[in-house]
């Protein structure tokens, strides 16, 4: 018989390693979520590549002689979406696993997908064509396209 709970008592820490690494719905949401972002290339006068380098391909453009007119769009993670805080809702997560045997993550993951959302944005970017055949913005107009759903 002792011989059996040895077993046991040396199978509980993996047995608990194992739960804490399968688990983590929640907590995986609440790190792949985008963080804050405020894009500083958002102002006349910058060339195209360094909005591309910020914002990343768009969605779509439209040329017309000199004149291209691009959209983009990003997703500002807000203040709720900032390393620590996803820190801390990953360790209050966790905890809550550990103490109700993962039973909590029927409350954080409904609370991870509808509520911490970031708050998405449309950009349109109308550029000139320089002699130098370098595109730079002439109007930029950032506007919120989907806002967060999270109070502040």
């Amino acid at each position: 018989m002792k011989t059996n709970t040895l077993k046991l008592v040396r199978l509980l820490p993996t047995l608990a390693l194992g739960g804490l690494l399968a688990s983590g719905c929640a907590q995986n949401m609440a790190l792949n979520k985008p963080g804050p972002f405020t894009p500083a290339c958002l102002k006349p006068g910058v060339e195209r590549t360094e909005i591309i380098a910020e914002l990343g391909h768009p969605v779509s453009s439209k040329q017309q002689d000199r004149l291209l007119t691009e959209d983009y769009k990003y997703v500002d993670g807000g203040s709720n979406n900032s390393i620590d805080a996803k820190t801390g809702r990953v360790w209050l997560y966790s905890a809550g696993d550990l103490f109700t045997l993962f039973i909590d993550q029927i409350v954080w993951v409904p609370i991870e997908k509808f509520s911490l959302t970031g708050t998405e944005h449309t950009v349109i970017v109308e550029y000139t064509k320089s002699d130098d055949g370098v595109w730079q913005a002439k109007n930029v107009e950032d506007t919120v396209a989907k806002a967060s759903t999270a109070r502040k």
